[in-house]
């Protein structure tokens, strides 16, 4: 150890103190070389002999030194210091080519941190809490589960019974803590916040006792939720976010013991969370947590059709997800052991699986990131970003590097004199490498601002396209800067090692004179110029096709047919449940604001629908049981939503056969439902399903059947990107116990603007307590359902005319270095008699099957690259023969553009212009 300090102590020296230690070795050499002299004058030999005779002995003092210095093991040092203050020194020579050059790498490098800090927030970047390593997520897995609801909102992989959650929590040989939470609604604005009076609403979350305790999380006032505050008799409390205490509170540091109600219920504040802390899925911030109940308090829709107080106590409604910490010295797998076991025996106890393979398993996932539902969504779209723009990069470094070419032939003189002075081509390779790099790391740096700035834009836009829910903090941290920086040099070394390996080929002689032994050469680096444009036209392609396709994709969704009217419609929600509507009280309160918003003037139809069109929402069942001796074919999947009277007529769906939901379809008469076409075709064959009966699986009503009443065309109203699936339609008024949040569909006879304020004027005119959810047009709903779809096209498309026009920039490059190559050509054709036209006519022709190559190249490479997107385009093939025309076409015509303007300097050249460059 002491040998290695001693080294780096030495280097540092040689490095920061290199006079001092020159002189030191100057004066250690003179002393050696006075002392060899006095020994000489002893022995009899006269001054100058005895000199002479004492330098020969001590050989080339100048190579002694030098190898002293080697011995040093510095010099790679000072010779990347000597090669970086060349290349500043090079660089500042020509600040038009290193403008363009930097700019060029900026875009490419910027636009890859961008995406890279989107990749590194959502799917790198782990939970704000304490060693979120030791997170692990609850899941199941199995492909025949019994029958079962899941209730959370999130995949069905990731919820359980509160049954099992109390099972799993007793397990302390193995996890530290267990906590739960569930979404306090399906929509996110899912709780009524009453403040001063006002009702607001937001987004809670119930949790319990070890939620915060769990992550490891400190408020940054109060506390947090502990189990005593789950107890019946404890006082009701709640903890808020940073986010909603500055929104709603200004930052109010007394507000810890003031009350809120929340739902119509009294609820004290207890804690403010930390500023970073967003809760357990990246990319949301609830902006309250609330203690758990197993009563249907906050959560009133959770009272168990089955008679029971609360769907939590039932074994087999998935109500919660689960996550836990691991005890120390504890891995994943051990503890996955123990409870798989009791999760085996858990399910076993009251059904019997037809194998043992049957039986689903507890798997344990790594918890760092929470619940994966942004990760899931995100991770395809933001990897196909990614290779966009890494295309992008390629084609900045192609473009960079055909402008180092042209450069290197006009310093072939300068390298061929240093060549033919002694230094070796492994030299000034790194020579030309360092000046590359030193462009690139500029670059990068520039590149990095970009990235700021458009990390934000791209946050912002998916936040908008996820209707301003999405939160992540995609800032600058170590990972996204050791990314620029290996994006930087890596490119640098990509970009200029072919340029400087042809560049050190150069010879004296070729150099010296601007005769034929020169011509090979620069022809050569012609050649490869006109290769890397090429490549760049080529990438161009494979971007704007599938640019096109996703452009493609959002017309055809805005101009789609979803079954439905969408003109002239207003929408929004109520949860009358928060302010204590149930049952019957329920069901009277929607027929009294159907009945007062259709007596509005301008309103021509009003009706209900359990999920708003394109939410997302509905009710799925795979088992459905047809009282018809018809064979079922096609999908089994069943799309189910209880509606209110008059819905098709409101909404503009032709009824094909018999009737609608009507009004005097109650709980107090037959169960009726309504069809699609499809499930018709599915299930009757042709045969007219009037009359027929059919059911669900569902284990709180197994002997309830529906009356099939009418048939309706498809219509689309769960998502846009669901598509043709059966679909059936019932009653809402037939299920009071389980009624809750209702969405209106209002048909104005105009605007929809224009009757805003009389519809909320007439619900609050029934109970000023009940906020309206998401009031906006139908075509607002569609235009923000399609977000994500536009947002992808518009980035494309964005991507794609940046492709093009470095593709455009390196092939005006390319051309314009051929016209300066051929001038001499150019003035003897002059002078022989060929005519401006005719040498216009060889440049175009020159430029244009360049472009054709590359187009050629490009369609070849989209035809294997649009396959990959085949599963995030709509109404149009992944080789789609018109965009690929298109794109051919708008390249072929900005090139002729690009290649006109060196083109047409080039008619200007006479035999004088000629001469003159000679």
């Amino acid at each position: 150890m002491s040998r290695w300090l001693a080294q780096i102590r030495l280097a540092a020296r040689s490095l920061f103190r290199r006079p001092q230690v020159d002189r030191e070795l100057d004066e250690e050499f003179q002393y050696h070389l006075e002392r060899q002299i006095e020994d000489n004058l002893h022995r009899g030999l006269a001054a100058e002999e005895a000199r002479y005779t004492a330098m020969c002995e001590m050989g080339a003092i100048a190579k002694s030194k030098e190898e002293c210095r080697d011995a040093r093991r510095v010099n790679w040092i000072q010779d990347l210091v000597q090669d970086l203050r060349f290349g500043l020194r090079m660089l500042r020579k020509s600040p038009g080519f290193t403008a363009v050059a930097i700019l060029t790498l900026a875009l490419g490098i910027g636009a890859n941190t961008a995406i890279f800090s989107l990749i590194n927030a959502v799917l790198l970047g782990n939970l704000p809490v304490k060693d979120p390593q030791q997170l692990v997520l609850f899941q199941w897995e199995s492909d025949k589960w019994p029958p079962h609801f899941s209730m959370t909102g999130w995949e069905s992989g990731f919820s359980f019974s509160y049954e099992e959650f109390k099972e799993f929590s007793a397990q302390k040989n193995v996890l530290s803590s267990v906590f739960a939470f569930v979404p306090l609604g399906f929509n996110d604005q899912n709780t009524s916040v009453g403040i001063n009076g006002e009702p607001t609403l937001a987004d809670g979350v119930m949790v319990t006792g070890q939620y915060f305790s769990g992550l490891g999380v400190t408020p940054l006032l109060g506390r947090g939720i502990a189990d005593a505050d789950e107890n019946a008799s404890a006082p009701r409390v709640v903890v808020i976010s940073y986010a909603y205490w500055t929104r709603r509170f200004s930052q109010d540091r007394s507000i810890i013991g003031k009350g809120v109600t929340l739902n119509g219920i009294p609820f004290t504040i207890v804690g403010v969370t930390p500023r970073n802390f967003y809760g357990i899925s990246i990319g949301t911030e609830p902006d309250l947590w609330v203690p758990f109940d197993d009563k249907p308090n906050m959560r009133p829709w959770s009272a168990s059709p089955g008679g029971t107080d609360s769907v939590f106590t039932e074994r087999d409604w998935l109500c919660l997800n689960i996550m836990g910490r691991l005890k120390d010295g504890i891995t994943k797998e051990q503890a996955q052991g123990v409870l798989d076991a009791i999760f085996h025996q858990f399910v076993t106890s009251d059904w019997r699986p037809p194998s043992e393979s049957d039986i689903p398993h507890v798997i344990l996932a790594a918890g760092r990131q929470g619940l994966p539902v942004l990760q899931n969504n995100a991770a395809q779209p933001i990897y196909m970003l990614m290779v966009a723009v890494a295309l992008l990069l390629l084609i900045a470094c192609a473009n960079v590097a055909t402008l180092l070419l042209a450069r290197a032939n006009s310093r072939k003189k300068e390298i061929s004199v240093r060549l033919a002075l002694g230094a070796s081509r492994s030299r000034l390779i790194r020579q030309l490498l360092t000046e590359s790099v030193i462009m690139s790391t500029l670059g990068g740096a520039l590149g990095l601002a970009f990235a700021n700035w458009g990390t934000r834009v791209l946050i912002a836009l998916m936040s908008k396209a996820n209707e301003g829910t999405t939160s992540l903090d995609a800032g600058t941290d170590s990972r996204v800067l050791f990314f620029a920086l290996a994006a930087a040099v890596l490119t640098g070394i990509l970009f200029g090692l072919v340029p400087a390996l042809h560049a050190s080929k150069a010879e004296l002689l070729s150099a010296m004179k601007d005769a034929a032994a020169g011509v090979s050469d620069s022809h050569n680096k012609h050649r490869l110029g006109e290769s890397l444009t090429v490549a760049q036209v080529a990438a161009s392609v494979v971007l704007m096709i599938s640019a096109g396709l996703f452009v493609r994709t959002l017309a055809n969704f805005e101009r789609h047919n979803f079954g439905f009217d969408q003109r002239n419609l207003l929408t929004f929600g109520l949860d009358p449940t928060r302010a204590g509507y149930h049952e019957g009280r329920l069901v009277n309160l929607y027929s009294q604001l159907l009945d007062r918003i259709q007596a509005l003037p301008g309103v021509r139809a009003a009706t209900l629908i359990q999920n708003a069109p394109f939410s997302g929402w509905s009710n799925k069942n795979s088992s459905v049981s047809v009282e018809s001796s018809a064979q079922k074919q096609g999908d089994s999947q069943l799309y189910w939503q209880t509606v209110g009277p008059d819905f098709f007529s409101a909404m503009g769906v032709p009824i094909v056969l018999g009737r609608g939901i009507q009004r005097t379809d109650t709980a107090a008469s037959p169960r009726v439902a309504v069809i699609d076409e499809t499930f018709s075709k599915n299930y009757f064959s042709g045969e007219n399903p009037i009359g027929h009966r059919f059911s669900l699986s569902a284990k709180y009503e197994p002997a309830n059947s529906y009356e099939i009443v009418g048939v309706v065309r498809p219509a689309e109203l769960t998502d846009v990107n669901l598509g043709v699936h059966p679909k059936g339609y019932a009653s809402y008024a037939q299920f009071p116990k389980t009624l809750g949040q209702m969405f209106f569909e209002v048909r104005a006879e105009g605007p929809p603007a224009t009757i805003v304020s009389e519809v909320r004027d007439a619900v609050h005119q029934a109970d000023a307590s009940l906020p309206l959810i998401a009031l906006k047009t139908q075509a607002e709903e569609t235009s923000e359902a399609l977000s994500f779809q536009r947002l992808f096209a518009h980035l494309t498309t964005v991507f794609s005319l940046f492709a093009l026009l470095l593709a455009m920039i390196g092939l005006y490059g390319t051309m314009a270095y051929s016209v300066t190559r051929k001038t001499r050509e150019i003035g003897i054709r002059m002078a022989l008699g060929a005519k401006p036209a005719n040498v216009l006519g060889m440049l175009l022709r020159q430029g244009i099957a360049l472009t054709l190559m590359g187009v050629a190249l490009g369609i070849f490479a989209a035809l294997g690259a649009t396959r990959l997107i085949s599963s995030m385009i709509f109404g149009v093939s992944p080789y789609d023969a018109l965009t690929f025309i298109i794109v051919a076409a708008v390249l072929l015509f900005v090139a002729l553009a690009a290649c006109y303007l060196p083109a047409r300097r080039a008619m200007k050249v006479g035999p004088i212009v000629a001469l003159r460059y000679e």
